[in-house]
């Protein structure tokens, strides 16, 4: 039952990050950032960190929701590729500006998402 969830899970988190992550880069044609993902990830970890937050003792809603759900919504894979296209187009200011916002803006989203929720 529980490996049900997680693949439910999981193609809910990616379609949403598709069609977020499609909306969001869209609107934002022009800018030298690939910001949909970036947006993507850093909403992800907002909502990573609120769920944990909530101290879910269920274990299957757990993995259905942190690693089904939020495990298929953020993307380092397509973060990663994301950054190496910047760099091998020598953006190199601009790979280096995504990796920072990118990594410093998902640990903080998360820890914001679970502080505020454990307050």
């Amino acid at each position: 039952m529980t490996l049900a969830g997680i693949f439910i899970g999981g193609g809910l988190g990616a379609m949403l990050r598709f069609w977020l992550g499609n909306v969001i880069t869209a609107k934002t044609k022009g800018l030298s950032l690939p910001i949909g993902i970036l947006t993507v990830n850093i909403l992800g970890a907002l909502g990573l960190g609120i769920f944990t937050g909530l101290h879910v003792a269920n274990a299957s809603v757990s993995l259905i929701i942190g690693t089904g759900f939020f495990g298929a919504f953020t993307t380092f894979s397509t973060f990663s590729v994301e950054s190496i296209q910047l760099l091998m187009a020598k953006r190199v200011i601009e790979s280096i500006l995504y990796i920072a916002l990118t990594l410093c803006g998902s640990l903080l989203a998360f820890w914001c998402g679970c502080w505020t929720i454990t307050m």
